[in-house]
């Protein structure tokens, strides 16, 4: 069993939107999007749970050499995982927006796709902690947060997802976001400046250092 790509198209979309609008730039608040992700996943009856750890991803930069990033040590991360045994990560496909805290010199172009899939490749690492819980203590955090749940209880609903009952997964993707996503089976969507064909070029040149995690 895996989500529906109906359901993942959905909720990559409206997730992705929703907490780049509202924050500015939904990179820098991974907590915000994998709840925001569990919480949606709620509305179509798949449980999911919200999941915190050490993660780590490969980076392609200015020069084409590639690195890893990503948040270990005393750092944390935060993603959905759900009844399916997927890992769900609406932010590794931004995470080049950031500039690493310790080598800020460094600019990335690449990284890797939004993660939808039990089948974790190489270039990505999670080591999973504990279930997280949300405590918003900043009024800005919990305007915020009700803000993105209440739109995502408007829009990601299965009666706007017909197919997702339907069957008809072979039928055209449903508005996926234009961004990279890598969904069950191995599916690979691109974007339309083609990040993930970029991305796989320069590991196929360089290949996977050793990782941190």
């Amino acid at each position: 069993m895996s989500t529906p790509l109906p359901i993942i198209a959905n909720i990559s979309r409206i997730v992705s939107s929703v907490v780049d609008r509202i924050t500015g730039d939904r990179s820098d608040y991974p907590l915000l999007v994998a709840a925001a992700a569990v919480h949606a996943l709620r509305n179509f009856g798949i449980k999911s749970q919200l999941m915190y750890g050490q993660a780590a991803w490969i980076e392609v930069l200015e020069d084409h050499s590639v690195v890893w990033a990503g948040c270990w040590g005393k750092n944390l991360h935060f993603w959905a995982a759900t009844e399916h045994g997927e890992v769900v990560d609406l932010n590794t496909s931004v995470a080049h927006r950031k500039r690493a805290h310790d080598r800020p010199e460094l600019k990335a172009l690449y990284s890797p796709p939004m993660l939808w899939s039990a089948e974790v490749p190489r270039f990505y690492r999670y080591v999973p902690e504990g279930v997280a819980e949300i405590e918003l203590s900043e009024e800005r955090d919990r305007k915020w947060f009700d803000l993105v749940l209440r739109e995502i209880d408007e829009k990601c609903q299965p009666a706007l997802v017909p197919a997702a009952t339907s069957g008809a997964e072979s039928e055209p993707d449903p508005g996926f976001p234009n961004e990279a996503i890598l969904c069950p089976g191995r599916k690979l969507l691109d974007d339309s400046r083609d990040s993930f064909r970029h991305f796989d070029r320069a590991l196929s040149v360089r290949g996977i250092p050793q990782p941190p995690l």
